[in-house]
């Protein structure tokens, strides 16, 4: 009868430990969400300075104005 028992609780074990091992590890999970955050922030600042630099007859080519890059990269960057 232990045997029995035992069996169950191994089937019962094994089968919760391979989801436990594949959820990665909530500071690891924070990390990551912070550097992709990061990462998208950094993107929106470069883009904006290079968008900054370009006079209106280059913005004019690309379909922009000085109105669509204040209005577009005003928000915040997790918008």
């Amino acid at each position: 009868m232990n045997n029995i028992i035992e069996d169950q609780i191994d089937e019962c074990c094994s089968s919760a430990t391979p989801t436990t091992k594949d959820r990665p590890n909530i500071f690891i999970r924070l990390w990551l969400k912070t550097y992709r955050y990061g990462h998208q922030w950094n993107e929106r600042r470069q883009t904006i300075h290079t968008l900054e630099r370009l006079n209106s007859e280059q913005l004019k080519d690309i379909g922009l104005s000085q109105d669509d890059i204040k209005r577009d990269y005003s928000q915040p960057f997790w918008r």
